[in-house]
């Protein structure tokens, strides 16, 4: 993939690096030449300095055959700026801008930007850590399903099978005693055991409730 990522901060130098670790062909534009240094020698791609939405800058760091276009300044207005000018002049096939104010995100909806927000995912994250013990989330895989490592605390086993078909999920991992396998649909599920599980979002609270919670005997 062609990708020019668009600020060399803490998030863009650090993506740039591991992308192009990754494989992929990187461009990366900054204002600050200072920032595009942290990127080091070591840098296999492309890194231009100046004003981040000026055209030629652009065209020179490739947008005319980029594939992505990561726009993540801690600038919002320069962030929709370039993904404007990625979309509606250079048609890149897909832009993602980060949101540094999470109140701003709305104009973002509105001009139908893709985004990722750093600081509201911190938040989720770091709410469902105070809320939910017991459950880390591992991945999030589009809007309505996630991936999450789940310590269960119910004193009476249950199988693989009879959790999928209650909670409406996929049991794809389970450790016991530090041992991890694939398990069998009649494999037990042991008080202490640590599942990973693909579930729904409207049916993992029910899951946490029935599993992850500590019950006293």
């Amino acid at each position: 993939m062609y990708i020019i990522i668009v600020g060399c901060g803490r998030l863009g130098s650090t993506l740039a690096k591991e992308l192009s670790i990754g494989g992929h062909d990187i461009s990366v534009i900054d204002h600050d030449g200072e920032k595009l240094s942290v990127l080091g020698s070591g840098f296999n791609g492309s890194r231009f300095k100046g004003v981040e939405y000026d055209n030629d800058r652009l065209l020179k760091a490739g947008i005319k055959q980029a594939d992505y276009i990561l726009a993540v300044t801690s600038d919002d207005n320069l962030n929709i700026t370039v993904s404007l000018i990625a979309k509606k002049i250079y048609n890149v096939p897909r832009i993602i801008a980060r949101v540094g104010d999470p109140s701003r995100k709305y104009i973002y909806d509105m001009l139908d930007i893709e985004t990722i927000c750093p600081t509201q995912l911190g938040v989720e994250i770091l709410k469902r850590k105070i809320s939910e013990k017991n459950v880390e989330v591992l991945a999030i895989i589009g809007k309505d399903t996630e991936i999450i490592e789940l310590t269960v605390k119910k004193h009476k086993p249950c199988t693989v099978k009879s959790i999928e078909e209650k909670y409406n999920c996929i049991l794809s991992g389970l450790m016991v005693e530090n041992r991890f396998t694939f398990p069998p649909k009649d494999a037990l599920v042991p008080y202490g055991a640590k599942i990973i599980c693909t579930i729904l979002k409207k049916d993992r609270a029910k899951l946490i409730t029935s599993l992850a919670k500590e019950t006293v005997l």
